[in-house]
């Protein structure tokens, strides 16, 4: 007899030997419970059990998802994939959806278009108002910048006429307040005009008018009030201001009397912001004289240098070698002017009468009536 020939196994278990392998995408899906398999497939799968025997036993129990092999054996009943399939949008569904998520997004984006329009439209429209306006403004602007040069120039034109009315005044201040009457005024001014120009004391000076400031005078012990002449012939006003000029400290009767031309209240106030320029101009030696209505004038020994407004400033100071903030601007006249006039004026009271004056004139009154 011949030798049997030994069987080759493979090594392993039992149950990984009978196991068959896996294919396909089964052992991957999740178990679906309830699951019915259909009645062909489960026809094919018992014929096949039975020819294949054993095998098919494990081959009934799928693994846990994920993974091909249980670690504790046995299989469940997989899924059916042709279920699944047909579970699987077509290509109708999704042609259909496809229309639907167009038709909706074309709605949409045909709003979304609409308000866009008119949003371009409202800006559009807004852009053209706020040009319009921007213009507007801009040509009220250029007019008032020149009504305000035209006031400007109207305002001094006036300034100057009134000064020119009061260029034969003379302002005498710090003069005693000892006269009686108008007369003995006219004689103190008479004796201290002569004394100026040098002549005898009872020499006539002719005077159209001469009077003390419009106000009440004062407590005792008070300033005395200025004094307002106007001379007739304006050379003898310019003699006697050119004498007060020559006497650096001028006494008379035995007071400090000072002489100043009589100008406009505008022109003092424009002198009174013209200050810093003055005192930088005398710290540093120059000459000046001041021009009608409101200028100055200073001497070099390149010539005279004369400014008038605000636009002549920075070149005035930089020929004079002045700092640029000597004077940050030039006096406005209009901004004096309206503050002038809203500035509240004090209302006078009204003086009450003794009640026997009221009653007597009341009773008078009634006297001339019954008569």
């Amino acid at each position: 007899m011949g030798k049997h020939k030994r069987l080759t196994q493979a090594p392993g278990t039992p149950e990984e030997r009978h196991s068959p392998p896996h294919s396909g995408i089964r052992g991957y899906f999740p178990p679906q419970s309830g699951a019915q398999v259909p009645q062909g497939e489960s026809k094919m799968a018992a014929g096949s059990a039975a020819h294949e025997g054993p095998k098919m036993v494990a081959a009934t129990t799928p693994t846990a998802p994920h993974s091909p092999a249980s670690p504790g054996g046995g299989w469940e009943t997989p899924p059916d994939l042709l279920q699944i399939m047909r579970a699987l949008p077509t290509r109708e569904d999704l042609t259909a959806a496809t229309r639907e998520l167009r038709h909706s997004l074309s709605g949409e984006i045909q709003q979304v278009r609409q308000d866009v329009l008119g949003l371009t439209r409202r800006i559009v429209a807004v852009e053209g108002v706020h040009q319009a306006q921007a213009d507007a403004i801009q040509a009220h602007s250029t007019q008032l910048t020149l009504h305000h040069t035209l006031l400007q120039t109207l305002t001094r034109q006036l300034e100057d006429l009134e000064n020119r009315g009061r260029r034969n005044n003379i302002r005498i201040r710090g003069l005693p307040e000892n006269e009686r009457d108008s007369d003995d005024l006219h004689r103190i001014l008479t004796n201290l005009f002569n004394f100026l120009l040098q002549k005898a004391p009872d020499t006539a000076v002719e005077m159209e008018r001469w009077h003390r400031a419009l106000r009440s005078r004062g407590p005792p012990g008070s300033p005395p009030r200025i004094v307002i002449c106007c001379l007739l012939r304006f050379s003898v006003k310019e003699a006697i201001m050119a004498g007060a000029r020559n006497k650096s400290a001028l006494r008379f009767e035995g007071a400090k009397v000072e002489l100043f031309q009589d100008v406009s209240l505008l022109t003092l106030h424009s002198r009174r912001a013209l200050k810093p320029l003055t005192s930088a101009l005398q710290q540093a030696g120059l000459q000046y004289r001041w021009i009608y209505p409101a200028g100055l004038q200073v001497r070099t020994p390149q010539g005279p240098v004369t400014v008038r407004g605000g636009d002549e400033l920075p070149e005035f100071l930089s020929t004079l070698n002045l700092p640029p903030d000597t004077i940050l601007e030039w006096p406005d006249p209009i901004r004096f002017l309206t503050y002038a006039t809203q500035r509240p004026q004090r209302v006078p009271r009204q003086r009450r009468s003794p009640r026997g004056a009221v009653a007597d004139g009341r009773f008078a009154q009634f006297d001339s009536q019954e008569a």
